[in-house]
């Protein structure tokens, strides 16, 4: 269980404890050295965290696991400094909550930061947490948060489209019907048809049967055209590429758009509606962007 709390300057033993560990941790990640700061004496600390605009602790199962500060900006931005999560408790969701913490205090304030470029694990956390590059100078980027929107997309991938590919190289039918809705409606594809979620599923499960029965191997691949969410309702719609490889290897390659709505049921997302229309050229597909690619859906700050 992950909580975060405010700490000030009564809590500076543990501030001191995680902060230490921090510039041990990732020595140019920060302006700080750690021999310095091994120096600095309670009264210190204290005058830190009583003085500081907010300090964070994250715990993971009632044990210290990350910190975050912020600081007033002249222009009255909030700046995020002083990020660092325990490395046992990464990916467990520690850097998200003190993200979202912070953000939550900030309001509708501008919430900045650095990164140093090559702390590409740090860069790639904010990114997926709604913060887009503004400027560079020399090896410093300063981000700006503008929403929750990249990590409801990264949430999309990693609840529909990265299980999608992998059902699919898998030959898992079953997982792959897992990724929808039970109320799904199906409209398009080869046949025109419009299907709900049991006609889908029982064709479905005929043609990977067809396929398995010739040997026959297949692939998709997924890229975009429109992003939109709000947390709980998806729009999305792409370009797919679909290779199927015979057992002789002989290869055949479609190429199709798509426009699928999806919702979230019990904390996960799932299509709701699918729409394929199997006219794309191989033009579309490079033109559009990867999933990964989430920046042309941010909101500009």
């Amino acid at each position: 269980m992950i909580s975060v709390r405010a700490v000030g300057a009564d809590d500076w033993a543990t501030w001191r404890e995680l902060r230490l560990a921090a510039l041990a941790d990732a020595p140019d990640a920060f302006g700080a050295r750690l021999e310095q700061v091994r120096k600095v004496d309670e009264a210190h600390w204290r005058e830190r965290l009583a003085g500081g605009a907010l300090h964070l602790v994250a715990e993971l199962d009632d044990k210290p696991a990350g910190i975050v500060a912020a600081l007033d900006e002249p222009d009255g931005a909030a700046q995020l400094v002083s990020m660092w999560v325990a490395p046992f408790a990464r990916g467990q969701n520690v850097g998200e909550s003190l993200i979202d913490a912070l953000v939550d205090w900030a309001g509708e304030r501008t919430v900045r930061l650095e990164v140093v470029t090559t702390n590409t694990r740090a860069r790639d956390l904010y990114r997926r947490n709604g913060f887009v590059d503004d400027h560079q100078a020399g090896d410093r980027l300063t981000m700006v948060h503008v929403g929750p929107t990249a990590r409801f997309l990264a949430e999309l991938n990693a609840d529909i489209w990265q299980p999608y590919r992998d059902s699919y190289a898998a030959g898992d039918t079953e997982a792959f019907l897992a990724l929808h809705h039970p109320e799904l409606i199906r409209a398009g594809g080869p046949a025109k048809t419009v299907q709900g979620f049991d006609e889908y599923a029982a064709a479905s499960r005929s043609w990977r049967a067809d396929m398995d029965a010739r040997g026959s191997t297949v692939a998709i691949e997924f890229r975009f055209t429109e992003r939109i969410t709000d947390g709980e309702l998806a729009s999305e719609r792409g370009v797919y590429r679909l290779t199927t490889t015979r057992a002789d290897g002989d290869r055949k390659i479609l190429h199709g758009h798509f426009h699928t709505f999806a919702r979230k049921i019990y904390g996960h997302w799932r299509i709701a509606v699918d729409y394929d229309n199997t006219a794309a050229t191989p033009a579309d597909f490079d033109a559009a962007t990867a999933p990964d690619d989430l920046t042309p859906y941010l909101p500009r700050p």
